[in-house]
C-alpha cells in the first residue's frame, strides 16, 4: 500500500475526520435540519487479492465505505421510535474512476440504530455500502434522501393502572389496546399511536416515581407492540409519560462525496 500507516493485515482501512480534504459534504437544509459528516470508514482488500474471500479470523467482508453523520434541528425534536424505521430512504452510490468515468452501485444501506443527544435535537446516521468495483476508484458520490423522524413538541400524560386490568388503556392521545405485566417489565400492543411515547415512568402509592427504559419493539401490519422496563414490580398505581406531539417523517436531502485515502 502507498502509506504504511493505514496498512492492516489484508485489509487497508482509514477513518477521515469531517473537513478532511477527501470528504466534500452538500447537504442542503431542509426546513430546520442540518447535516454534518463526522467521519469515514473506508475499507478496501489490498491490491490483486479476490474481493470474493474473506481471510481467516476476519470478521465481516473484505471491503466496506461507510459514513457517519449527524443532523441537528434548530427547532422540534428527533423521535428515538421513530416512525421511519422501516423507511429505508434512497440515497444512491455513484464510483467514480480515474478516468472521470462513473458506475451506479446502487442503493446505500442506512444504519438502524441512531444516537440521539439528551435534548432530542440532534441524532446520528449512517450510509453504508458493502461491495466496491473490481476496478480501483477514485471516490464515491452518496446522494438522496434520509428519512428523519421529528415532532414539533413533547405533552405529558398521566392515566391510573391497575395491572389486572390488562386494557384497552388511553394514555392521553396514545391508545393502549392490551398490555401485559410480566414483573419488572409491562408490554403494550396497540396502534401506531404508540410511538408518541418518548418517556414512561410509574408513580407507586407511596408517591415515589419510577422511570422506566424502553426495551423492545415490533410491528406487524398495523398492530405495534413496545416493551418497558422498571426497577420495581408494577402494582396499582399511575402511569406518567411524555408524548411527542406532531410527528412527521422528513426526507432531509443529502450529497456526499468521498475520496479515496490512498
Amino acid at each position: 500500500m502507498k502509506s504504511p500507516a493505514l496498512t492492516l493485515p489484508l485489509i487497508a482501512a482509514a477513518a477521515l475526520l469531517a473537513g478532511a480534504p477527501a470528504v466534500h459534504a452538500q447537504a442542503p437544509a431542509q426546513g430546520d435540519i442540518d447535516v454534518k459528516v463526522m467521519g469515514v470508514t473506508f475499507i478496501e482488500p489490498p491490491p490483486g487479492r479476490d474481493k470474493n474471500l474473506v481471510a481467516f479470523g476476519v470478521l465481516g467482508g473484505m471491503e466496506k465505505v461507510e459514513i457517519t453523520a449527524v443532523a441537528t434541528t434548530r427547532a422540534g425534536l428527533f423521535t428515538d421510535y421513530t416512525n421511519s424505521f422501516f423507511d429505508k430512504g434512497d440515497v444512491r452510490v455513484t464510483a467514480v474512476f480515474p478516468d472521470k468515468s462513473t458506475q451506479s452501485l446502487g442503493q446505500a444501506e442506512v444504519g438502524g440504530f441512531p444516537k440521539f443527544s439528551a435534548d432530542a435535537r440532534a441524532r446520528s446516521f449512517s450510509l453504508s455500502l458493502n461491495r466496491l468495483p473490481d476496478r480501483t476508484v477514485t471516490g464515491l458520490i452518496f446522494e438522496g434522501t434520509v428519512p428523519l423522524s421529528v415532532a414539533k413538541r413533547t405533552k405529558k400524560a398521566a392515566q391510573a393502572f391497575d395491572p389486572d386490568k390488562p386494557g384497552p388503556v388511553k394514555l392521553g392521545g396514545v391508545e393502549i389496546k392490551q398490555f401485559n405485566v410480566d414483573g419488572k417489565s409491562v408490554q403494550f400492543l396497540g396502534n401506531d399511536t404508540l410511538q408518541r411515547i418518548k418517556t414512561l415512568s410509574f408513580k407507586l402509592p407511596s408517591g415515589q416515581v419510577v422511570r422506566a427504559e424502553r426495551g423492545g419493539w415490533g410491528r406487524m401490519n398495523n398492530e405495534f407492540q413496545q416493551t418497558w422496563n422498571f426497577d420495581t414490580a408494577l402494582s396499582r398505581g399511575e402511569l406518567q409519560a411524555d408524548l411527542y406531539e406532531e410527528m412527521e417523517t422528513v426526507r432531509q436531502p443529502v450529497r456526499f462525496a468521498i475520496g479515496r485515502p490512498w
